[in-house]
């Protein structure tokens, strides 16, 4: 064979592949990017109420305490202690904060009653001084 003879065929065969290589690499871009796990919401979750809470025995209600050094709210909820509510999602509404506490559905949970704290920063532009929290509990159907 000679020089121009494997010169045309390398011209014939390297474009189709060059072309499959690219578009392997762009699918392998979507996916990562689709398949990325979601940001985390909460800047920390641990079992108990938060110190500052003054919660009666007898209630079970979710609540909040905010921290106005740190622009953190601490949001706690009453649950399963092996199925927690946890923080899935805050949004404002100028100064309405909603905080959604969501339990991931990770098999059978436990039948007792115990406190979850999620600490959630406030969203930027939110009026400490004029501050609204409403905790929604994203409870299973």
């Amino acid at each position: 064979m000679d020089d121009d003879a494997r010169d045309r065929s390398v011209r014939r065969w390297l474009p189709t592949r060059l072309a499959v290589i690219a578009l392997a690499v762009a699918v392998a871009l979507v996916v990562a990017l689709v398949a990325r796990p979601p940001a985390r919401v909460a800047v920390e979750t641990y079992p108990g109420l938060p110190p500052a809470a003054d919660v009666p025995p007898e209630t079970f209600e979710p609540g909040w305490v905010l921290d106005p050094q740190t622009r953190r709210l601490a949001v706690y909820a009453a649950g399963s202690s092996s199925c927690p509510y946890v923080a899935s999602d805050v949004q404002a509404d100028g100064d309405l904060v909603t905080v959604t506490l969501s339990v991931e559905e990770r098999g059978p949970c436990t039948d007792d009653l115990a406190w979850t704290t999620s600490v959630v920063a406030v969203p930027d532009g939110v009026d400490l001084e004029r501050l609204d929290v409403e905790v929604v509990l994203d409870r299973w159907p």
